[in-house]
């Protein structure tokens, strides 16, 4: 595995995100050393083979390896791209919050009119009907939060969650899994989060 200053970090958002909302994430993996850069898709308007394919060609510039850091449906957008051919230069996977299992508040949302048109075309796919296979077999770290702060609590997302996906819609089939004491968009802010990553990132291979 090549050092962590020659290893870039593409931190990809969730829906409803701009990208804005990774970038302390992103500045406190800097302090650790690794080049930073930000995936940025239309979350509420691109189908997910546009994102995955997107996101393949942006990864595709990086000379030497890349590691990817997913934050709820981004998770689901690097899912998708795998699925579909594997990545040369792809280091570790870091998913935040990302419903992996799908996700009972998607599916509520999906089930009506007023809900489709909230979490638009991608997330309907990508999470609720067309899910790509999950990141089992990949060197992979899942973070899940356990702060129940957040709209799905009016939808009684399973417990434990954090407000808008469960613990257990984030589990992969033999990858490690750290549990935190933080919302869904809380763990973006998390120190312990960064700290967890960067860890990981920086680990020798096993």
């Amino acid at each position: 595995m090549l050092q962590p200053a020659k290893a870039t970090v593409i931190l990809v958002h969730g829906l409803w995100m701009s990208g804005l909302e990774m970038r302390w994430l992103g500045k406190q993996l800097k302090r650790s050393g690794f080049p930073v850069r930000y995936f940025h898709y239309k979350s509420r308007q691109n189908l997910l083979k546009q994102a995955a394919d997107d996101l393949r060609s942006y990864a595709a510039k990086f000379d030497g390896q890349v590691h990817l850091v997913g934050h709820s449906l981004g998770g689901l957008v690097i899912a998708s791209m795998l699925a579909n051919g594997a990545l040369p230069n792809l280091g570790r996977i870091v998913l935040l919050g990302s419903p992996q299992n799908g996700s009972k508040l998607a599916a509520a949302l999906d089930s009506c009119t007023a809900g489709r048109l909230l979490i638009g075309p991608m997330a309907a796919e990508g999470i609720v009907h067309n899910r790509p296979a999950t990141l089992a077999g990949y060197d992979l770290l899942v973070i899940a939060g356990t702060l129940p702060l957040g709209f799905g609590t009016l939808f009684g997302v399973g417990s434990p969650h954090d407000g808008t996906v469960a613990v257990e819609e984030t589990r992969v089939p033999g990858a490690r899994q750290i549990l935190v004491h933080t919302s869904h968009m809380g763990m973006l802010f998390s120190q312990e989060v960064a700290a967890a990553i960067t860890d990981f990132l920086t680990a020798p291979p096993d």
